[in-house]
């Protein structure tokens, strides 16, 4: 019992942030980056309302409440139309989609599959993102590019930003196909060419 009453002193805090964050959605279902009235704080952008979104479902789960499904559902709906091309690309912003940039791609393979239960062809947007993502960002030397400009690329595999989250995104991914392979599949365990198959 004392170990439930430690974690829930954290539980006002993160609900008031989350009240918050849904106090500060615009009608659209957009969030802006920054609370300032200046263009500096004024623009909306595909990971940070992506990392909103998963926050949303998190603490909605966690907190056993539907109290944020209104929001999460308005913004998703605003994110998936968007910040994605029809072949998958990750826009930057929603107005425009330059720079391309890595941590996009990554958090919106992460933030599609997490919300799949509300759209179940976010699955399949997930995997236009990836296979964009490897036609577009990928060095055969084994890592992803920073961004892609309309006229250049910067090839930085910078760790934290690109590598890591997309290393984790692709767990994400592996893990929803070989869970769907496993269901699908006779009792036993799945080899690599199914998992190889279902990606």
């Amino acid at each position: 019992m004392a170990s439930c009453g430690r974690a829930d002193r954290f539980l006002a805090p993160a609900l008031r942030a989350a009240h918050f964050s849904v106090g500060r959605q615009n009608k659209d279902g957009s969030w802006y980056y920054g609370e300032r009235d200046q263009p500096s704080q004024k623009w909306i952008d595909n990971f940070h309302t992506g990392y909103n979104l998963c926050a949303l479902r998190n603490i909605g789960r966690f907190a056993r409440t539907d109290r944020f499904e209104i929001n999460l559902d308005r913004g998703l709906k605003y994110y998936v139309a968007s910040f994605f091309e029809c072949n998958g690309a990750p826009k930057y912003f929603h107005d425009r989609p330059y720079p391309f940039d890595i941590h996009s791609a990554a958090q919106a393979i992460i933030t599609l599959l997490a919300l799949r239960d509300l759209n179940p062809e976010h699955v399949t947007l997930a995997r236009a993102v990836f296979r964009w993502s490897v036609e577009k960002m990928w060095d055969d030397r084994g890592y992803f590019y920073y961004q892609k400009h309309r006229c250049w690329t910067n090839r930085i595999p910078y760790l934290r930003w690109g590598q890591a989250w997309m290393l984790l995104a692709l767990a994400h991914l592996l893990e929803h196909d070989l869970d769907q392979a496993t269901s699908l599949q006779p009792a036993g365990p799945v080899n690599a060419r199914q998992s190889e198959a279902v990606l």
